[in-house]
């Protein structure tokens, strides 16, 4: 072929080439692209709108409102956040990535709401009302596998352990219960409990936490913080009053059981830390405080412990971060408003809502501002994280975790 012919062919090669490495992808106008979605704090408050922000910036991802007042805090479970009603016997389920309500449960409470923090697990969801009243609803079919009328209304959070559900009434008695069916001995003030303890005096508004071999729960009308052994240990016995202890005023905080520990704030302006060993044969037959800090107000926040420090709200207006081993202020932060909301740690921050209508982003090292958030209204419930990694999602202490 004549060199003339063979450059137009190899030119027109080329060409064509070009034109098909620069044509355009075809897409169709119905295609639709990839959302995506980031991890979310996700708090309420008395405006009756929930929020979802990024826990990094602060930028909201969602945000919902609710034909209700709100006080118990949210929780996550299986990529769904559940809200109850603090007015009507309701439960909101809600898509942790849209914000989109999913489901609307209703439940035969009296119409008395909730102000406890719901709880979940295998599948089930535990409601408190403030009629007394406590169900297990199953989050696929929302039917009630079994509920169960305490001697009082229920304002603090059931807490799980072991196969276990514990809740706590206003009347000062603590019920356990079989997680999955409610039912094991019959007794005859309550006829579905495993066990349950009333104390006289006693009013439970504090949540109860777990610490092998114990439960702490702490009273809000005698000012006692009470430890309840769970098994027998020593022929201790399940159900039985371990140990009380003195304070000066109420407790509201719900206890935080920490490597040995029961850590929890008070209506007497303290924070207390209580070591739970005891020794009978030594004369020691109630605990001894290894430390106690004084504050500028009432602590009903309830504290967070993670990794050796312990963060707390009070309503001197200000978050505080603590040395567990000894009780010394690590750092504070001082907001516009008190602080009854429990902290959230999460990936080196610490996040707090405050009566000034702002949810704090604090770094846990120095307590320095990262970000804050005005949700236009006081904030009394406590922040719940859904990071897409875990079936349930990260709560605060009042939630009825033990950490």
């Amino acid at each position: 072929m004549p060199q003339r012919w063979t450059y137009v062919l190899l030119s027109l090669l080329s060409a064509s080439m070009i034109y098909v490495s620069c044509k355009k992808p075809t897409y169709s106008s119905d295609d639709v692209l990839p959302i995506s979605y980031s991890p979310s704090i996700i708090i309420s408050s008395n405006n009756q709108v929930v929020y979802a922000l990024n826990p990094t910036t602060g930028a909201k991802n969602w945000e919902l409102g609710l034909p209700c007042a709100v006080l118990a805090s949210p929780i996550v479970y299986n990529g769904s956040v559940y809200i109850a009603s603090s007015n009507r016997d309701t439960i909101y389920k809600i898509n942790s990535r849209t914000g989109a309500i999913t489901k609307k449960i209703t439940y035969s409470g009296g119409g008395a709401g909730v102000k406890a923090t719901p709880i979940a697990d295998g599948n089930l969801l535990y409601v408190a009302s403030m009629s007394g009243g406590f169900f297990a609803i199953d989050t696929g079919t929302y039917v009630t596998k079994w509920s169960m009328m305490a001697d009082g209304p229920i304002q603090a959070s059931p807490t799980i352990h072991n196969g276990k559900v514990y809740i706590a009434s206003t009347m000062g008695t603590i019920y356990c219960y079989e997680k999955t069916n409610g039912t094991t001995a019959p007794m005859p003030a309550s006829p579905f409990a495993t066990w349950y303890l009333n104390i006289p005096g006693a009013k439970f508004v504090s949540s109860p936490a777990v610490g092998e071999p114990y439960l702490f729960i702490g009273s809000v009308s005698d000012s006692n913080m009470y430890c309840v052994y769970l098994d027998v240990p020593g022929g201790g016995g399940i159900g039985v009053l371990r140990w009380s202890y003195k304070t000066q005023g109420g407790i509201v905080s719900s206890p935080a059981a920490y490597a040995g520990t029961c850590i929890f704030g008070c209506n007497d302006f303290r924070l207390y830390c209580l070591d739970t060993t005891i020794d009978p044969v030594m004369g020691i037959t109630v605990p001894e405080a290894r430390w106690v800090d004084s504050m500028h107000s009432e602590i009903t926040s309830s504290p967070y412990a993670h990794n050796q420090v312990v963060y707390v709200g009070c309503k001197d207006y200000r978050v505080y971060a603590l040395k567990i081993i000894n009780g010394t202020i690590k750092w504070s932060f001082s907001t516009n408003g008190i602080v009854t909301s429990s902290p959230l740690v999460y990936n080196g921050m610490v996040y707090a809502g405050s009566y000034d209508k702002h949810l704090y982003a604090l770094d846990t090292n120095r307590g320095t501002l990262k970000w804050k958030s005005n949700i236009n209204g006081q904030i009394e419930c406590s922040p719940v994280l859904d990071d897409f990694t875990k079936l349930t999602g990260t709560n605060s202490q009042i939630s009825g975790y033990t950490n």
